[in-house]
């Protein structure tokens, strides 16, 4: 047209712009900005109604007009958009989604939960893998602590015991002494035989004899153990009444007590025992180990190494040692011919066992495991009878009663078999001490005094503060030990 400006190619006229619908373009339906709950529960009816278009005059029911190019795709998209605005509308189940399959993260609380719930000795290697692999600690210590509850269990069960590594044997050891407080005990033992005025124990031609009758039984008995804090005595729990409790031996080990043999009934119906009870502080609970292969009375049970060992008793050489990993005694090397061990004192110290007192007043004798032999040792100038002895740091110490003065403590050095002299406790009436070790300080019991003897950067002395005398005042020989408590009162633990 003459007038009309040229227009290059590219160049767009001025005018309204077609639809794309006019041009005959496919676009994609816009989705809708997220929205709140609210702005969702006042406008899903009208986005529902608006997303279906109005029926034209002459339209056939259920025909929808199509936009061109759209085809059937735009319909799925709007009947989609429709399903998820009804199911996001407020009390809905949220939008639809196919199954997943739950994380294992979330599964974790609950899987150590149910172990935790099923734990026990029997499981107890499982649930341990588990935690360990799965980063529980709490679960890892509880299990732990349960085989270490039940200590003589494990040991026992060779399936267990045998999968455990150097570490984790150590641990569970530990553990039976690392929760608690090491506290003094005592169990009264009934006395088989009669007392003098000077408290030493004769027989008609001066030697220990039995009582001739049935000796007078105390009332049910316990054990007691010691508050230094409170300076007062308490009783702990109740021994078994079919415990022969008269010349029975007694030791600790693995933080368990033992009571081995002794007399059960009295008069001409009087028999040696060779049961073995056990109690275990942890738990609370009295149980039975093996019998002893031989019955015995007045022997002593001395623990060395993880081992037991019931030394002597009445008109017995023998000795036999009890292995809580095979749950057997075996017999082992007797004592010296000429010895008749009855009343003695035995003690552990640096992997030896040394014995003395009884009949073997004026003698020391070392029991070696490794070679399983005894020899005969260096003895004090001093003859006079001793009353109980004790192993600390490397030294015995050996308690003597003096008539008119007291108790003298003598220091045998097990490297260099010599004697010394180490200290004195007056005492107005001379009575047999029975001693236990805790720490570096050694309790000395009689029914007349609580007394403690320090060991110290090379000195020895008794201290000067009194502590309260057994309360009781049983006529029974008081036999102190040493236990360590649960910081708080235990129920049984599954087995």
């Amino acid at each position: 047209m003459p007038g009309a400006p040229s227009r290059s190619p590219g160049q767009r006229q001025p005018g309204p712009v077609p639809s794309p619908t006019a041009r005959g373009v496919s676009q994609p339906v816009p989705r809708p900005r997220k929205r709140s709950m609210c702005e969702i529960a006042e406008s899903s009816e009208r986005e529902v109604s608006q997303m279906v278009p109005l029926r034209q005059e002459g339209e056939a029911p259920g025909e929808r007009p199509r936009p061109a190019g759209s085809g059937a795709v735009l319909t799925e998209k709007q009947e989609a958009r429709k399903l998820k605005v009804l199911l996001q509308r407020p009390g809905s189940r949220g939008v639809a989604e196919g199954p997943r399959k739950p994380s294992s993260l979330a599964q974790e609380p609950t899987l150590a939960a149910a172990r935790r719930q099923r734990l026990d000795l029997g499981s107890c290697l499982d649930v341990l893998a588990f935690a360990q692999q799965h980063g529980q600690p709490g679960l890892v210590q509880e299990t732990y602590a349960l085989m270490s509850d039940n200590l003589l269990h494990v040991l026992g069960d060779p399936g267990l015991y045998r999968q455990l590594s150097g570490a984790e044997r150590e641990r569970i050891l530990s553990l039976r002494t690392g929760r608690g407080q090491a506290v003094v005990g005592v169990l009264v033992l009934p006395s088989l035989y009669p007392l003098s005025r000077s408290g030493l124990t004769r027989g008609p031609c001066g030697e220990e004899a039995p009582m001739v009758g049935p000796a007078p039984l105390p009332p049910r008995t316990h054990l007691h153990v010691f508050n230094p804090q409170e300076n007062t005595w308490r009783p702990l729990t109740q021994v078994p009444e079919e415990a022969p409790l008269r010349g029975c031996g007694l030791c600790t080990m693995h933080n368990y007590l033992f009571l081995a043999g002794g007399i059960r009934g009295s008069g001409a119906k009087a028999v040696c025992s060779n049961e073995v009870f056990c109690y275990n502080p942890l738990t609370n609970i009295w149980s039975q180990v093996r019998p002893m292969q031989q019955a015995r009375a007045q022997l002593k049970l001395v623990a060395l190494d993880g081992l037991l060992y019931a030394i002597g008793g009445e008109c017995l050489y023998s000795m036999e040692r009890y292995d809580p990993r095979t749950d057997a005694w075996t017999s082992r090397a007797p004592l010296p011919a000429g010895t008749f061990p009855v009343a003695h004192e035995a003690v552990a110290c640096r992997g030896d066992i040394y014995v003395t007192g009884g009949h073997l007043s004026y003698r020391l004798l070392r029991y070696s495991p490794a070679k399983d032999a005894w020899d005969e040792c260096p003895y004090s100038a001093s003859h006079r009878r001793p009353s109980d002895m004790v192993a600390l740091g490397g030294f015995l110490y050996r308690f003597d009663l003096l008539r008119g003065v007291g108790a003298a403590v003598m220091r045998y050095n097990t490297v260099t078999g010599s004697w010394s002299r180490a200290a004195s406790l007056p005492l107005p009436d001379p009575a047999p001490l029975h001693c236990t070790a805790l720490g570096n300080t050694i309790y000395c019991l009689n029914h007349q005094v609580t007394a403690t003897f320090t060991v110290s950067e090379g000195t020895a002395q008794f201290q000067a503060r009194e502590l309260q005398p057994f309360p009781l005042g049983s006529k029974g020989v008081l036999c102190p030990f040493i236990l360590t408590l649960p910081a708080t009162d235990r129920l049984q633990t599954a087995l």
